[in-house]
């Protein structure tokens, strides 16, 4: 008991000091085993959240594989470039984020679709455009609610339970659009024009005054007069935060390029091939297969004339004979030549109006080809086109115009709709399938006759062959060698001769960089790299590059004065030649006396509107327009105005208040369309907005 006691009294402090002790060790190690969790066992397809709302690479990366084919399936060859390929990338990514932001705010606001709203829209009265387009009679043009009925009751019947799944998900997109519908009314049904307002804009564009006045151009005094420092671009931004402060991540780099240009070897390379080719492609019989073969071009169903024919001279390819072969030559970045198949008149244009039946998720090809022979058949039986195209087609910017698409040139349409327009004759009435669904083609007008031919063309590209892209990406690394450092780098560009480009607002996930090209990996280099560090050598499509990294910045802070100089300096140096040029002449007594001593003229605006408009050069200057109805100003001349184009000073003649009419019936019509026009524009920046406002933790990067 005695040795307890003893360690009670002397050794209390140390037990406890020992039990914190390894209580705090117990913490550590579980906080560094949980860091490590994170980083070795963390959530591997977390793209990025929006709100605290998770957003997944596997959905991100579905609906981008969705996009992708649906913009190949338009393209002529079926692929995308680069430059394709990241448009692509922004539009699904921009998408996820307004359907995510636009979701939060509906479910915020409690906004919900009952059962009976949903019946309404596919069996109501007013169905939902979806339900009506999939569900009109084809033989009739007419809406059957009983129809969707009779589908809905179906579903039951089937085994394999994929039409109910399709059914679900179609009623989820109707009951998604809907919901949004609801928000964006909420938002655009409270905007109002109160009275007041709408007689002030009345009496604004009813409102004249006559002035006289001189306008001092900028120009009186040169640029390099003026000096801008760090400390007023500075100022500028602060002043203006919410404009300038950065949206993203962004980082702004300096660079070199060694050109990756064709040598004289790569030229006699690729002129040799053809000229080796020519003996056989004269004799050849099977045009297709040698084409196929040794061609990166394929022959096109296509005549063309000597507007459209792609070589030097190609009159001498039109006027050739069938099976003659014109070339090797060089044209547009390849060597080529050409077998000319076959000849005859065609037209240099064709107008023509179609009706489009397109194959969607939820109508099936057999589907579509019911409806366009059910239309085919109501046109041959003498009902208008252009009524059906209006109400029928799928084609929404002709369908405006009752199918018209005016007059096109051959290969303005995919290759299907172009045969019938160019190898038929006015008049004709054809279906036919392309890649968008079934047409019906009504050939109204054909113009302008030419000698055309069909030709097998024979190309190689002129490209750099290894030893000159080997002898540039040498001088490149010779130049890393001697740049190893921000100063290194400066010093070796004199040394090279390089002239150093500037590119900003590089940021985390941009793929294809301006004058760069398809460049991922300069911008994941640019955050991955310490300000001032050199790069490797980058080998880009056609240079190779070294780059120093200038600049990097966080999302929501101001850019630094390098970076923004270039945007802000032009501004600075307008608005300080504007303070010059009115201490210089402000002091005059009359206009004469300013125009005079800056050899100008005074000029007359007798019919100046207060709303703006007109043929006068200050009817857009805004500050003028309010000076010259200021009554301050009538009978004297201003002080300096200074607008976008100079500095004004102006002597007001008269003014005429604008007047209303109350009673006037049509300001009910002004009302409205002032009401519409903000509507529309409040539509339009709802995303934008509701964009700006969202919390955004973008993890693209880790995945592309």
């Amino acid at each position: 008991m005695s040795v307890i006691q003893t360690i009670r009294d002397k050794y209390i402090g140390l037990v406890i000091g020992a039990i914190i002790v390894a209580l705090i060790g117990f913490l550590v190690m579980d906080a560094m085993q949980s860091n490590v969790r994170s980083i070795f066992g963390g959530d591997q397809t977390l793209l990025a959240e929006v709100n605290g709302q998770r957003i997944d690479y596997k959905k991100y990366e579905a609906l981008r594989g969705r996009y992708e084919e649906n913009m190949k399936s338009r393209s002529k060859d079926g692929s995308l470039s680069d430059a394709e390929r990241s448009q692509v990338n922004e539009q699904v990514w921009n998408d996820i984020i307004n359907e995510t932001v636009m979701q939060g705010e509906i479910e915020a606001l409690g906004i919900d679709l009952t059962d009976k709203e949903l019946q309404d829209m596919e069996t109501g009265q007013f169905p939902d455009p979806m339900i009506r387009q999939n569900f009109t009679d084809p033989n009739t043009g007419i809406f059957d609610a009983a129809r969707v009925s009779q589908y809905i009751s179906s579903l039951g019947q089937d085994k394999t339970g994929e039409a109910r799944k399709q059914w679900r998900e179609f009623e989820e997109g109707l009951i998604k659009n809907r919901k949004s519908t609801k928000y964006t009314e909420l938002i655009t049904k409270g905007i109002y024009f109160p009275k007041f307002l709408v007689e002030e804009m009345v009496k604004q564009r009813s409102s004249v005054a006559s002035v006289n006045y001189v306008q001092l151009p900028y120009t009186l005094i040169s640029d390099s007069s003026v000096k801008i420092s760090d400390e007023e671009i500075k100022a500028y931004m602060q002043k203006r935060e919410r404009i300038f402060k950065t949206q993203d991540d962004n980082a702004r780099i300096e660079y070199v390029a060694f050109d990756i240009k064709p040598s004289t070897e790569d030229t006699a390379a690729s002129l040799g091939v053809l000229n080796g080719l020519r003996a056989a492609f004269d004799s050849t019989k099977d045009n297709e297969d040698f084409v196929a073969k040794n061609s990166e071009e394929n022959i096109r169903e296509f005549y063309f004339n000597e507007s459209n024919l792609e070589v030097p001279v190609p009159a001498d390819v039109v006027n050739s004979a069938i099976g003659a072969v014109s070339g090797p030559f060089y044209y547009n970045g390849s060597y080529k030549m050409v077998k000319v198949l076959d000849k005859k008149s065609m037209p240099d244009s064709v107008k023509a109006s179609h009706i489009l039946v397109a194959v969607t998720k939820d109508r099936t090809e057999a589907q579509a080809e019911a409806i366009a022979d059910s239309l085919m058949a109501q046109v041959q039986g003498g009902m208008d086109l252009a009524m059906l195209a209006s109400t029928r087609s799928d084609d929404q910017g002709s369908a405006k115009k009752g199918g018209d698409l005016g007059y096109f040139p051959q290969g303005a349409m995919v290759a299907e709709f172009n045969d019938v327009c160019f190898n038929g004759k006015t008049g004709d009435l054809k279906k036919v399938k392309t890649q968008f669904g079934f047409h019906i083609i009504r050939v109204t007008d054909q113009k302008d006759f030419k000698p055309s031919v069909k030709i097998a063309p024979v190309t190689k590209a002129l490209v750099a062959g290894n030893a000159t892209i080997q002898a540039a990406f040498a001088k490149a690394n010779e130049f890393v060698s001697t740049a190893k450092d921000a100063k290194g780098f400066d010093e070796s560009s004199k040394k090279f001769g390089k002239d150093k480009r500037n590119v900003p607002n590089i940021n985390k996930t941009m793929s294809v960089i301006p004058g760069l090209g398809s460049a991922r990996e300069v911008s994941r280099w640019a955050f991955e790299a310490k300000i001032g560090d050199v790069s490797p050598v980058f080998n880009l499509d056609d240079k190779c590059i070294v780059a120093k990294l200038m600049d990097r910045q966080e999302k929501g802070v101001l850019p630094s004065v390098e970076s923004i100089r270039p945007q802000i300096e032009g501004m600075l140096i307008q608005e300080k030649k504007g303070q010059m040029l009115i201490k210089q002449y402000g002091s005059k007594a009359s206009l004469e006396e300013i125009a005079m001593a800056a050899a100008q003229t005074v000029k007359t605006a007798d019919t100046v509107i207060l709303a703006g408009g007109g043929n006068s050069e200050i009817a857009y200057e805004a500050k003028v327009l309010g000076a010259a109805f200021n009554k301050a100003n009538l009978n004297k001349k201003s002080a300096g105005i200074p607008g976008d184009q100079g500095v004004y000073f102006i002597f007001v003649k008269s003014q005429t208040p604008g007047t209303v009419n109350a009673a006037d019936p049509g300001m009910m019509m002004e009302r409205m369309q002032m009401e519409a026009g903000a509507r529309s524009m409040a539509q339009n920046m709802l995303s934008y907005v509701l964009k700006k406002r969202a919390v955004i933790n973008d993890n693209r990067s880790n995945f592309y």
